[in-house]
């Protein structure tokens, strides 16, 4: 008789196959597995992040050396610390870790660490240790030419390391920073703000480097015309342009074409030389395009330089591709990088008698103005001429270069368009900033009117106060101080040229002293000694501008303020600019509430 099996007989299996037993196994080998795999990212997740907080330190240490120049200690310093990039790279960017970073949460941060570690990896490799091999010395100068080629070559360099900081801005700024939680945002915060200052470091010196080379007669001869702005006879970007250099440069050699002073122009001409800004004419006068000792009057050195040109191109028809303006008190800071200059003269220029030499003393030595025409020619010559051999300390000059165009005493305006565009915005482009974004300024301008070279004696101090940050309609007061400190006893033993007391008592200044408020304000009141002036202002530049003329007497002193009520508004920080004079000007701040 045939068995019947029951319905519970029917669904019972060996227990080696029944899903009682694996069901629970499986949630336990995954567990397991989780615990592995989590054990193990944890493991690579603390060692890339040793590796890192290692690397922080030492690329901060490897940068400064750079910076210093220690070129055996930086790549020293480099070396080790790719060896701790590499390690952060390797154990973050495998299929284990990627694969993490499909996890929900935690998910971002892993994709954000790793994209940290890579980013610090390609940034020591394509950045870093590419540095450790620049030097500046491939733009010195070797028998009066710059080598084009080793330009050529640390401008492929420079160029592929800021390639490098690009792609690593642009990985960080792909990532969706909401979902990170503390360290990791931290971390990626650290990494970003090196990015950021190394970024626009490289960036200058990459388009720097890319516009060198037509500078510098790559691609056809260039012709410069360099201005030596006298300080001693003021004027608004520094002073008397009466010395003036044709400098030509053709593949990468240098060399003085031409020379030429205030008397192989065509002055006091019925009408100026070229067509003037009329705000200008209107501030300055239209002798500043009759005259070319008067080119400078204005403080935009741009319309100076158009001026300057049209001057040139009449008296001698070389074509300019930019004109440079340059005072003694600059050849000054490079005669401290290049050492003393011994003149055809056999008089020798040193750092710390250049600017009395050139300034004072030459007009003493000297009487016929032919004379000091060919003292500066020689000085300019000589200077020149230690500059193109290369002798004195590269960074040092660089630096000297970097203090003079902080000073406004060192000016620029190419007629190239790459080249105007690369330096746009700088102190050194010669114009006032076109608004109040980035920086609020006030200016305060000298120009001498007595005609003589009396401004060697003269002082200048600034104080400029703003409430910008505590109200909506900020006041802008300048207050600026400017004293003769001439002994009245050295009245009658001054030299002719210094003082020629034609328009003025012997050893008496003269002087209009031009003040600009901010971008778009209005000029409010002005007081000379603290009583009111009745003085008004005109627009120039997108700026008031309110001009009075101060007479100083030997040893005496005149303070002239102007206010300026600004629009409501954002404005950047507060600077002063002014003149660049004989000896360093006093500039006092004040912004009450401002960090």
């Amino acid at each position: 008789m045939a068995r019947v099996t029951t319905r519970a007989e029917k669904t019972k299996r060996p227990l080696i196959r029944s899903a009682k037993l694996w069901v629970p196994i499986g949630i336990l080998l995954v567990l397991i597995g989780l615990a592995v795999w989590g054990s193990m990212l944890a493991t690579k997740a603390f060692a890339a992040k040793d590796a890192l907080e290692a690397a922080i330190p030492l690329a901060s240490k490897t940068q400064d050396m750079i910076a210093a120049g220690d070129v055996e200690g930086a790549k020293a310093s480099a070396a080790q610390l790719t060896e701790y990039t590499a390690e952060a790279r390797e154990n973050t960017d495998d299929a284990l870790w990627r694969a993490a970073e499909w996890v929900p949460i935690i998910g971002p941060n892993m994709a954000a660490v790793r994209v940290a570690s890579t980013g610090a990896d390609e940034l020591v490799n394509g950045a870093v240790i590419p540095a450790t091999g620049i030097t500046i010395d491939a733009l010195k100068p070797q028998g009066g030419a710059i080598d084009l080629a080793a330009l050529q070559q640390l401008a492929d360099t420079v160029g592929a390391a800021s390639d490098t900081i690009d792609q690593v801005a642009s990985d960080l700024n792909g990532l969706d920073r909401s979902a990170l939680i503390g360290p990791v945002a931290s971390g990626v915060e650290k990494l970003d703000e090196a990015v950021t200052k190394l970024k626009p470091t490289l960036d200058t010196a990459d388009t720097t480097l890319k516009v060198l080379p037509g500078a510098l007669g790559a691609d056809g001869p260039r012709n410069y015309l360099m201005l030596f702005q006298n300080n001693a006879e003021s004027r608004g970007t520094g002073g008397n342009p009466a010395a003036v250099v044709l400098v030509n440069v053709t593949d990468g050699k240098i060399s003085i074409a031409k020379q030429a002073s205030s008397a192989d122009f065509n002055n006091n001409r019925d009408e100026p030389i070229v067509e003037l800004n009329p705000e200008t004419a209107a501030l300055y006068g239209d002798k500043i395009g009759r005259f070319m000792q008067d080119v400078t009057l204005t403080p935009d050195f741009t319309e100076s330089a158009e001026i300057m040109r049209a001057f040139w191109a009449e008296s001698f028809g070389t074509p300019i591709d930019g004109v440079v303006s340059f005072d003694p008190v600059a050849l000054s800071y490079l005669l401290g990088a290049t050492g003393p200059v011994k003149l055809a003269t056999g008089d020798t220029l040193t750092a710390d008698n250049a600017v009395s030499e050139l300034l004072n003393r030459v007009y003493f030595r000297f009487e016929e103005g032919d004379q000091q025409d060919a003292y500066f020619a020689a000085a300019a010559s000589s200077i020149f001429g230690a500059l193109m051999s290369g002798s004195g300390d590269m960074s040092a000059l660089v630096d000297s270069l970097g203090k003079a165009v902080d000073e406004g005493r060192f000016m620029y305006v190419p007629t190239a368009e790459a080249e105007a565009e690369f330096i746009a915005g700088s102190r050194i482009d010669g114009k006032l900033p076109a608004d109040n974004s980035e920086k609020t300024m006030v200016g305060v301008y000298v120009d001498d009117i007595t005609e003589g070279k009396l401004d060697y004696y003269a002082r200048l101090a600034v104080d400029a106060t703003s409430d910008q940050c505590t109200v909506d309609t900020p006041a802008f007061t300048t207050t600026a101080t400017f004293a003769s400190t001439l002994n009245p006893n050295d009245v009658e033993g001054l030299a002719e040229y210094i003082s020629p007391a034609r328009f003025f008592a012997k050893g008496v200044i003269s002087t209009d002293l031009v003040l600009y408020g901010p971008v778009g304000s209005t000029f409010a009141s002005a007081t000379v000694d603290g009583a009111p002036s009745a003085a008004t202002a005109l627009p120039h530049l997108g700026r008031p501008a309110v001009k009075i003329n101060i007479v100083n007497p030997p040893g005496t002193s005149h303070t002239v303020a102007a206010t300026f009520t600004g629009a409501a508004g954002e404005y950047g920080p507060l600077e002063v600019w002014h003149t660049p004079m004989v000896a360093p000007t006093e500039v006092t701040i004040t912004t009450p509430g401002c960090e």
